[in-house]
C-alpha cells in the first residue's frame, strides 16, 4: 500500500502580520533577487488628487520563490475568471461598460 504523499501542514506564526493595500507595484531585479515595491497612487483613475505615488512596502524575493509566486498568481486569477468572468485592465473599457448601468440606476 502506498500512501498518498500530502503537502506537509508548516505551522505559521501570524501575530505579527500586518495587512496593507496597493493598486501598484514597481518590480525591479539584481542577478541574485527580485524586489517589488507595493504602494498607493490616490491619480489612479486620473488627476484627482495633487499627490505624489507612495511605495509603502518592499518585499525581495529570490528568483525561484518569485516564480513560484507567479505561477499562484497565475492559477489564483484563472480561478477567479473562471468563476466571475475577465478582468478589465482598461479603465475607460470599465467605465464604459459600467455606465449604461449607472443611468439605468438613476433613472
Amino acid at each position: 500500500m502506498t500512501q498518498e504523499s500530502k503537502p506537509a501542514q508548516v505551522p505559521m506564526d501570524l501575530s505579527g502580520l500586518q495587512t496593507s493595500y496597493a493598486n501598484v507595484c514597481r518590480i525591479a531585479q539584481t542577478p541574485n533577487e527580485v524586489i517589488v515595491d507595493f504602494g498607493m497612487n490616490p491619480n489612479f483613475y486620473g488627476a484627482i488628487l495633487d499627490e505624489p505615488v507612495k511605495l509603502s512596502n518592499r518585499v525581495i524575493l529570490s528568483h525561484d520563490a518569485a516564480k513560484r509566486l507567479c505561477l499562484h498568481l497565475t492559477a489564483t486569477i484563472q480561478s477567479y475568471e473562471a468563476r466571475y468572468g475577465a478582468i478589465e485592465l482598461d479603465i475607460n473599457k470599465r467605465l464604459r461598460s459600467a455606465a449604461p448601468s449607472a443611468q439605468t440606476n438613476s433613472e
